[in-house]
């Protein structure tokens, strides 16, 4: 029979297609990285000062059977490289124990409960970051060197040096507290009996503005500078040149010619920016108590709770390791000419 290109795992310049020896390539990697996630994630709780017992207890003065009872239940009387064993073991099987905070409930249990609403706000919140630092880059390389171009500069160097939980903090204050423009805290009214699907999607956006807008201050800044720097660059280039000579559009020749050729070094940071993001929403979700995974890690930090610290940053490690590929697969689109 016949062998396909697809099989024979060649790909022709400009189809979007993948070689297999990336895919393995990519796979490998990956494994890799998140073997050593499993190692980190495992090591980093138990370097923390403290007994999960004394948490688990309450604060309540335990007899000795009762303290050895609770250690025995939860496996921290056996050796490190046992506990490590059954983590892995577990790990691999999607199953991180029980919560020695939130017990009973499994610890995966407790992150799908928190993992949509952090979702809602670092999604949100990185569609703003880049649409906003791409028009603002891309205005302020077209007139680099003006008083727009400079204005755009000192404001984003100035937000780019902000600390993440000082801007959440400011606008909890003055549009929650002061205003009361917004909620205090939480994801939603408690209580609240809402008449319509709608009024309730009111809600939850309502509660998941400031966290929103904290995330996109911290972040668009750094998209603007990248695409302005590497775009200015690209206006210096012959088809540039070439392309105002043919009488296009500014339009047309700052979005399609420059912009786009300028956007790679912005897309390479995306991937970052989202790791940035998901260890600021620890501070986000802690200032405005928005129960995603941000507050869940900060609690069970506080309670010592290994399980669902271990759970977190092993979920984490998978997000980042899914949206390195997938930048990866934007790189490929943006430009055909990459070849993995």
């Amino acid at each position: 029979m016949p062998v396909s290109r697809l099989d024979a795992g060649i790909v022709q310049k400009g189809d979007f297609q993948l070689t297999s020896r990336w895919w393995i390539n990519r796979g490998v990697s990956s494994l890799l990285v998140l073997v050593a996630a499993l190692v980190v994630n495992f090591a980093i709780p138990r370097l923390m000062p403290g007994s999960p017992v004394d948490i688990f207890s309450g604060g309540v003065k335990l007899t000795r059977e009762a303290r050895q009872a609770i250690v025995e239940r939860f496996g921290l009387d056996e050796s490190v490289w046992e506990q490590f064993y059954k983590y892995v073991v577990n790990a691999v099987q999607g199953d991180f124990g029980v919560s020695f905070f939130y017990y009973p409930q499994p610890v995966i249990e407790v992150i799908m409960e928190a993992l949509p609403w952090t979702l809602l706000i670092l999604v949100t919140a990185m569609i703003f970051q880049v649409v906003i630092g791409y028009w603002l880059g891309a205005m302020a390389a077209w007139k680099a060197g003006s008083k727009t171009d400079a204005i755009l500069q000192a404001v984003s160097l100035f937000v780019f040096s902000t600390p993440l939980f000082w801007v959440a903090m400011v606008l909890l204050y003055v549009f929650g507290y002061q205003l009361g423009w917004f909620p205090l805290g939480g994801a939603y009214t408690i209580g609240e009996i809402y008449e319509s699907a709608w009024d309730q999607a009111l809600d939850v956006i309502k509660h998941a503005t400031l966290p929103v807008i904290s995330l996109i201050i911290a972040q668009y800044a750094t998209y603007q500078l990248i695409l302005r720097n590497s775009m200015v660059a690209v206006l210096k280039e012959q088809y540039i040149l070439t392309a105002e000579a043919k009488g296009l559009s500014k339009g047309r020749v700052k979005h399609r010619h420059a912009a786009r050729n300028a956007l790679l070094p912005m897309v390479t940071f995306l991937s970052l920016s989202f790791a940035i993001s998901l260890g600021g929403s620890v501070f986000v979700e802690t200032v405005f108590s928005y129960p995603g995974v941000g507050k869940l890690i900060f609690d069970s930090v506080m309670s010592r709770d290994y399980p669902m610290l271990q759970g977190c940053f092993f979920l984490f490690s998978l997000v980042v390791i899914a949206v390195n590929i997938f930048v990866d697969l934007i790189y490929r689109f943006l430009d055909p000419r990459i070849a993995y």
